[in-house]
């Protein structure tokens, strides 16, 4: 019934319009004339609007700025050009991962991600990934809700729109060839102490990873050439060792074969292991066009080695649009195909490096490539882990889409837009294993070998049903509409499978394993899903200075229940232009723009496919003995639950000085999401762990303001400068009706990222215990800080605010470009200093001779025996002597979470570059018709807060972990693994060239 009324609306309004048209007397067109040479900004669903008739706040990034700093990458591109945007680094491998969040969160446990639209078709963040910045003709930030409202659900949080280039239109060929050359190398590295090399509880222990030994000015040590690491013995062919049977089992006193003066490595033995990343960025484009035909041919190859030895991504993509028109039809098609390759090593890789002191000669380990322990007994030798334990990826993407466009007269065109997107990636993973018979009984574990591959393959089809429709309908009123109908459909299927105990080594097929079932895995997983929807865009224009935008969509996802999975999605917005309508400021207040909107939306991205279906699974310890066991789900989800509701309203002004030399703009907002959807912990009776349900709400409140001046204007020098502020509060108004946080992931005992009520999203963590002063009370018996059990709240993971700049200065051929970011409070948890209070690598811990024991806590108190609280002056924290000490970092200080939350604080060069463009008069003769060449560089100076020592980059975040104490949603804002690598700052050189 909802079809048949909605096709007979269309028409209704198709005949409507058409009889207006008919009838209306002939419209003064000055003011049409006028906005011709507007800059057309590409919204949603490929409508193109002038910026006056936008009624919600966007940012159009052209493609000169994507490309400046040669980044390959187009998401990491947008970094610090976009204000209210957010880009962080969610895997930092050499094919690291990214998230977009634009105007802060709107959910607890749905996505916040900002959708990707490439030429009019939603796509995800990682396809922009592979998308050649060179190909990009502009990409659009839509940061408000009402300029995505007709994308429903999925642009709840924002959209970016990209737009590649289609080619020329003056009927000419052209070929350009750009390509980059970048060298990387790690940024930094966290500062450890360099006082105390190898051993623990003061002993020197040539096996130890702990940095607990002596000083290196310890005269019984110093200066002395000393062994270091496991023993290191010959192989046969077969890669076993040669067995003596009259060697004596190894002891942890055991020479070992690599030796080494006692004393700080090199500069800095962690960062001498990383080498010099290279990245290789060519493209190839052919432009061919004409008044009514187009054709864009690209090639782009992308080979990255990566810091790490033998961690290489080889990724080559073709890009091919065609178009044409004759008659009253339209006819666009697109190819687009990429081919991605990678191979890396285990990212722990950098977990184990960090636990190094600073006296392990690291780098000597690369000649022994054949022995999995190196400096320690209980983690990896880097090289041998580069080695032997590798996981390899081929991933293939195909992007299909076509249009046909049909004009049915000057007032109406029809179209029909159609896409089909492939995936399939494969990956391989094994670890060859390793089995010394001499270190068994020093407690040295065995490396098992193993061996796991997986196949993904996703299918999505995207489809587009337009009715355009534009009218006069008086001499000062214009219309325009745009109805129709859009269908989505995904199907993805996952196998992997994997085992241990490699029978014939090098050989890397399941059928090789001596045991080819858990626990490793076996997985045959197949997921589908489809929505479906009805659309209207309504623009209305009074005399170009007051428009008027609204939108409906209703839309049918499979995902949910029957009773709930239709919603409806209306918006209205306004933009007047009091400029246009009024004589008034002359040269000097020249322009001027107010808009407001309001818009109703929701998320249903927390509901998986069949989640609201009675599943079982297959429990740990099955098949056991051939027999097979169900469980009911233990996180099920309730089947009646309904979609976050998002009500969006947003107010804005746009300001032009002195022909617009100097523009201000600048809006206010503030989401309201009610339902939202929590995992609730379930009654211990009831047999499950948690149930997904709409319970909770949450309001989120910001303000956007960018400035952009241009002091220089001339023929042969301009200067611009752009600035932007952005500052958002979000706030749980309520999580469950019987708690007040619900966990959002972290560790059991210590810390985690938390949703709590009053307070938004923050990090919780075991505290100091203080007394009424904020003095931290220690146990007067043996020095030892007392602290909570109960978690306390350490502030929000979002910033206070964040400040951009960039500048360009282009004169005689030259141009100069440079961004700048400034990210102004918000807390972290680092991993990486957890890890360095076990290890004994804190700079604080060295600050003291370790050998007398600790140390005086400041501002600390104890307890008399009548209960006051005295000043203490002389109870060491840490005891008396090295191996309490040991022991209280190891077990009393690495508890205390809030020894690891951090500033988030930081600021970052994210952009130099200095480029010369050949004029034209300099390549006659020479068969160019342009000659462009620069150097580059990115991330070239990072500065955190204080208490952040190069610990972790709060610019990434937490996605998966090894630990089973650990329990973690996708993307964990906020929580830094110390398996994250490194960041890196690029150099580079470019060379553009035209034919």
């Amino acid at each position: 019934m909802k079809k048949l009324t909605t096709s007979v609306l269309i028409v209704a309004l198709t005949s409507s319009f058409a009889l207006v048209s008919a009838q209306r007397s002939k419209k003064d067109t000055t003011a049409k004339e006028n906005q011709i040479e507007e800059v057309l900004i590409t919204g949603a669903f490929g409508i193109r609007k002038s910026q006056e008739a936008q009624t919600s706040a966007q940012q159009v990034i052209k493609a000169e700025k994507l490309t400046q700093a040669g980044n390959p990458d187009a998401v990491l591109a947008l970094q610090g050009k976009v204000g209210g945007v957010q880009i962080k680094q969610t895997n930092t491998s050499v094919d690291g991962t990214n998230s977009i969040i634009i105007r802060g969160r709107r959910s607890i446990t749905g996505g916040n991600e900002a959708l990707v639209v490439i030429d009019n078709v939603i796509t995800t963040a990682l396809a922009l990934q592979q998308l050649p910045p060179d190909v990009i003709e502009s990409i659009n930030v839509i940061k408000g809700a009402q300029g995505s409202a007709l994308y429903g659900p999925q642009g709840v949080n924002g959209v970016v729109v990209v737009t590649t280039k289609r080619g020329n239109k003056n009927g000419r060929m052209t070929v350009s060839l750009n390509s980059n050359i970048d060298f990387e190398n790690v940024a930094f590295i966290p500062e450890r102490q360099n006082k105390y090399g190898q051993g623990w509880a003061g002993d020197r222990i040539a096996v130890e990873n702990g940095a607990w030994g002596p000083a290196f000015t310890d005269p019984a040590w110093a200066g002395q050439s000393l062994p270091y690491g496991i023993p290191l013995y010959d192989y046969n062919n077969d890669g076993q060792i040669e067995v003596n049977p009259d060697d004596s089992a190894l002891t942890a006193d055991s020479p070992a074969s690599i030796f080494s003066k006692f004393g700080p490595y090199g500069k800095n033995n962690v960062k001498d292991f990383f080498k010099t990343g290279t990245i290789y960025n060519n493209t190839l484009s052919i432009n061919v066009g004409g008044e009514n035909s187009y054709l864009l041919m690209s090639l782009n190859n992308v080979q990255r080695e990566f810091v790490v030895e033998n961690d290489k991504l080889n990724r080559t993509s073709v890009l091919l649009k065609a178009g044409t028109k004759f008659n009253k039809w339209s006819f666009d098609a697109s190819l687009n195909y990429f081919r991605k390759k990678t191979s890396q090593t285990d990212p722990y890789l950098y977990h184990n490096l960090l636990q190094a002191s600073a006296d392990i000669p690291i780098t000597m380990w690369s000649d022994h490539r054949d022995t999995a322990y190196g400096w320690n007994m209980y983690y990896q030798n880097p090289y041998w882990a580069i080695d032997h334990d590798r996981r390899d990826n081929i991933t293939n993407f195909f992007n299909a889409t076509g249009s046909v466009g049909y004009k049915v007269n000057n007032n109406i065109d029809l179209l029909y837009r159609a896409n089909v997107q492939f995936t399939a990636s494969e990956q391989k993973e094994h670890n060859d294993g390793f089995h010394n018979l001499l270190l068994d009984d020093a407690g040295i574990n065995p490396v098992t070998s193993s061996i796991y591959q997986s196949q993904y393959n996703r299918t999505d089809y995207y489809g587009d049903f337009m009715i355009n429709l534009h009218y006069d309908i008086t001499d000062y009123l214009g219309f325009k509409a745009n109805i129709g109908h859009n269908y989505q459909y995904f199907r993805a299927a996952q196998n992997s499978a994997g085992g241990t105990g490699i029978l014939t080594p090098g050989i890397y097929a399941i059928w090789n394993l001596a045991r080819p079932t858990p626990p490793i895995q076996l997985d045959n997983n197949t997921y589908a899903a489809n929505k479906h929807a009805v659309f209207a865009n309504l623009d209305f224009d009074y005399k170009g200075y007051l428009f008027l935008n609204a939108t409906a969509r209703n839309e049918w996802n499979s995902v949910l229940a029957k009773d709930n999975r239709s919603y409806f999605y209306p918006s209205v917005g306004l933009s007047f232009v009091p400029t246009k309508a009024f004589e008034f400021g002359g040269d000097t207040f020249n322009y001027m723009r107010i808009f407001g909107n309001i818009t109703k939306t929701a998320n249903a991205t927390a509901v998986g496919a069949y989640s609201i279906n009675d599943l079982t699974s297959v429990p740990a310890g099955y098949p056991m003995n051939g027999v097979i066991s169900f469980i009911p789900n233990q996180t099920p989800t309730d089947s009646n639950i309904r979609p976050e509701k998002v009500i969006r309203k947003e107010i804005g002004l746009g300001l032009g000085f002195f022909k617009d030399r100097i523009t201000i703009n600048g809006s206010v907002y503030q989401d309201d999401t009610k339902d939202l959807i929590t995992r609730r912990t379930a009654a211990a009776s009831s047999g499950l762990q948690n149930r997904l349900v709409n319970i909770g709400k949450m309001v989120n409140k910001g303000v956007d303001i960018d400035l952009n001046i241009q002091p220089i204007k001339s023929k042969d020098f301009n200067w611009t400068i752009g600035a932007s502020f952005s500052k958002w509060n979000t706030d749980i108004t309520k999580v469950t009706d019987d708690a007040d946080e619900v966990s959002l992931g972290g560790y059991a005992n210590g810390w985690g990222l938390y949703a709590v009520k009053d307070e938004g999203f923050v990090l919780k963590a075991s505290a100091y215990q203080r007394d009424d002063q904020g003095r931290i009370i220690i146990n007067a018996a043996n020095g030892n800080p007392l602290y909570t059990t109960a978690l306390k709240s350490f502030g929000k993971i979002d910033p206070d605010y964040i400040l951009n700049f960039n500048t360009n200065i282009n004169y005689k051929g030259f141009q100069l470009s440079a961004v700048f970011e400034y990210k102004k409070g918000g807390k972290f948890f680092s991993g990486t200093k957890q890890g360095f209070s076990f290890s004994g690598q804190l700079v604080e811990s060295a600050e003291f001779d370790r050998t007398q024991g600790g140390f005086v806590m400041p501002n600390s108190v104890y307890q008399d025996v009548n209960g006051n609280y005295v000043a203490n002056t002389s109870i060491k924290t840490g005891g008396n002597d090295y191996n309490s000490l040991t022991n209280y970092y190891a077990q009393t200080y690495g508890l205390i979470g809030e020894n690891f939350i951090l500033d988030a604080t930081s600021f970052r060069v994210r952009e130099l570059a200095l480029s010369y463009s050949f004029s034209s008069d300099m390549l006659q003769g020479t068969g160019l018709t342009g000659l462009t060449i620069g150097v580059h560089g990115r991330n070239l100076f990072t500065k955190f807060a204080k208490n952040n020592n190069g610990y972790s980059d709060p610019d990434t975040s937490f996605t998966t972990t090894k630990s089973n104490n650990i329990n973690l949603a996708t993307d964990v804002q906020g929580i830094v693994a110390d398996n994250q690598y490194p960041s890196l700052k690029t150099y580079g050189v470019s060379v553009s060239v035209n034919f």
